[in-house]
C-alpha cells in the first residue's frame, strides 16, 4: 500500500513547502533514500524468483531461496537496527517533528500500517518446546544473511536453526519482506517531506548503475 498525498476538497494536491534542514540532516535523509532504493531493487528481484515454499508441521519453510534475498537483507537490516542513523523509527520521528500537518497525517497512517509488523516481531512461537520471539528469530537470521562469511556472526542463527528447525527461516524471511515493504512506503513519505519525486524500481536501478 502506497501513500496518498493529501488534497483539497476539490481534489487538488496540497503544495508542500520545503523543510528547513541542516546539511547533515539532509545528508542523512539522502542516505536513507539510497538504502530504500537498494531495498526497492532487491525486493523486486527477489519476487521475480521462483521460490519453493512448503508447510512442515504447521510452519512455513523456505528451500533454496535464501541466497536470493541477501541483497534485500542488507538495507532491511539497516532500516531495522535501532542504533543505525537510517533506522525507520528514527527517520519517522525526525520527519514527524518537522513536517507539515499533511505529512504528519501520512506519518500517522504509516505507523498504523507498521504496527502489525511490530506485533508480529513481539509475538512468539513454541518450537521444540522452546518459546522464542519472532524478533529473536529475525535478528539472528538477518545477521547470518548479511554476515554470511563470518562464522562468529552466523553461529547464533545456526544454533537456533539446529535446535528449532528450518521454520525459523520461513518466519524471518516473511518478516524481512514485510519490513522491506514498509521501508519503501516510508521512502515515499520522505520524498513528500523533501518535495522530491517518489522512486520507482526503474529509478533505483538507474541510480545503482
Amino acid at each position: 500500500m502506497g501513500l496518498t498525498r493529501p488534497s483539497t476538497a476539490q481534489g487538488t494536491p496540497i503544495e508542500m513547502t520545503q523543510p528547513e534542514l541542516s546539511h547533515a540532516e539532509r545528508a542523512n535523509l539522502r542516505v536513507f533514500r539510497q538504502v530504500a532504493a537498494e531495498a526497492r531493487v532487491a525486493l523486486g528481484a527477489a519476487r521475480k524468483q521462483d521460490r519453493s515454499m512448503r508447510i512442515v508441521n504447521g510452519y512455513i519453510e523456505s528451500e533454496g531461496s535464501l541466497d536470493r534475498v541477501r541483497d534485500m537483507c542488507i538495507p532491511v537490516r539497516r532500516a531495522y537496527l535501532k542504533n543505525d542513523p537510517v533506522n525507520m523509527g528514527r527517520i519517522l520521528e525526525f520527519v514527524s517533528a518537522r513536517a507539515s500537518d499533511e505529512i504528519k497525517a501520512l506519518a500517522t497512517g504509516f505507523q498504523a500500517r507498521y504496527a502489525p509488523i511490530q506485533n508480529e516481531l513481539d509475538s512468539a512461537s513454541i518450537l521444540n518446546d522452546r518459546r522464542v520471539t519472532h524478533a529473536e528469530m529475525f535478528e539472528a537470521w538477518i545477521d547470518a544473511m548479511v554476515f554470511h562469511d563470518d562464522p562468529v556472526k552466523r553461529q547464533p542463527f545456526l544454533a537456533m536453526a539446529d535446535e528449532l528447525g528450518k521454520a525459523v527461516e520461513g518466519i524471518a524471511l516473511h518478516l524481512a519482506e514485510r519490513i522491506a515493504e514498509r521501508l519503501l512506503e516510508l521512502d515515499d513519505l520522505v520524498a513528500e517531506f523533501l518535495g522530491e519525486p517518489k522512486s520507482s524500481v526503474e529509478d533505483a536501478e538507474n541510480d545503482s548503475t
